[in-house]
């Protein structure tokens, strides 16, 4: 198999680990790539800190594009640009989203706020009430066979309430779409320029694109009946889930996240706050801490995980530590929870945030 390693964390060259003096970052991946193929990865797994990363395809996927959709990793970086607007002075995660959107038709705008949407407490209707196709594999307005859809988010995001806002945890695709929507009318730019002029563009991340309904999606997932998912039209999820590209550009962005070059450390603090009363959800991610096999103490974690068809995605960072864990499935994979201390993200965290590390 190949192996990359990323010199520098926002260096656009790669070159082969064998040819680059060791690293800290080695010995761990050399443990958490043991881990990944004993635990049945097949995908891509990427290994990092703050200045290096390696990726190595895992379990015969070699060949295919380099490409993947992120899937519901959109979210956590939509949050990233609301936290950015917070940090200036443009918006603030309490206020009613009709404060910055008065033209937006959404159910209790007056009431609901960008922290609900971002934490799924908003109680407004959710993409997953919509119809299911024959095989259970996927809402069907999200299949290429079924009519495009219209500017402007979902219309099942426009309906009634189902809930008072802050009542209740649902995670919900209509609540980014929303946040997305806010972003655009309090900007004046579309979300896919937002992305790039804000994220993808200053941090050189190559490749990197929200997709539009009808794009291509890069890598194909397959489910556990060996059927693939090239039905999926994956542009059509938006904020909530359209963003596509390489997976090193996605270490590439947790790398700016460590470093604070998105925010300043106050709104990261706060956008990292996991609550405990909703399952420690954060601002479009979960952050919490458990025990790892090898770990002295407790590790805390940032989590966005994504899933799309048959690709899933765990993007997890332990920030005290300063190291990075990336794993892509294009087929079924038993990652498990962490919190069970048993799967395979538990199996490859430990090895990445506890393993003995080269002198």
């Amino acid at each position: 198999m190949k192996r990359t390693l990323l010199l520098l964390a926002f260096a656009p060259a790669m070159a082969s680990a064998s040819a680059a003096a060791p690293t800290p970052l080695s010995g761990m991946w050399e443990a958490t790539a043991t881990a990944a193929r004993v635990g049945g990865l097949h995908g891509q797994l990427i290994v990092a800190d703050a200045t290096a990363q390696y990726g190595e395809e895992i379990g015969g996927s070699m060949g295919a594009t380099p490409v993947w959709r992120w899937a519901s990793v959109s979210k956590q970086i939509v949050a990233v640009l609301v936290m950015q607007l917070v940090d200036s002075g443009r918006l603030s995660l309490d206020m009613p989203i009709k404060t910055y959107a008065p033209a937006l038709k959404v159910a209790n705008a007056d009431r609901v706020t960008l922290r609900q949407l971002l934490q799924h407490t908003s109680g407004l209707p959710n993409v997953e009430d919509g119809p299911v196709n024959a095989a259970g594999t996927m809402l069907i307005l999200f299949e290429r066979r079924s009519p495009a859809p219209g500017p402007g988010i979902n219309t099942i995001c426009t309906g009634p309430a189902k809930a008072e806002p802050g009542s209740r945890f649902e995670y919900n695709d209509c609540d980014t779409e929303i946040v997305g929507a806010v972003l655009e009318a309090v900007t004046g730019m579309s979300i896919d320029r937002l992305f790039e002029a804000r994220i993808f563009g200053p941090l050189g991340m190559k490749g990197v694109t929200l997709l539009h309904p009808g794009d291509k999606a890069g890598r194909t997932g397959f489910f556990a009946d060996g059927s693939n998912d090239d039905f999926i039209d994956v542009g059509r999820f938006g904020a909530a889930g359209a963003v596509a590209g390489p997976p090193s550009e996605l270490a590439r962005f947790d790398q700016a996240l460590l470093a604070g070059r998105l925010m300043n450390p106050a709104a990261r603090a706060e956008m990292w706050r996991g609550d405990p009363k909703l399952g420690y959800a954060a601002l479009g991610q979960w952050v919490y801490t458990v025990p790892l096999k090898g770990c002295a103490a407790p590790v805390e974690l940032v989590e966005r995980r994504g899933n799309i068809g048959g690709i899933d995605i765990r993007n997890v960072i332990a920030p005290a530590l300063g190291r990075i864990v990336i794993a892509f499935a294009d087929k079924p994979a038993a990652f498990g929870e962490p919190w069970q201390a048993k799967g395979l993200t538990y199996d490859l965290l430990s090895a990445a945030f506890c393993s003995k590390v080269d002198p």
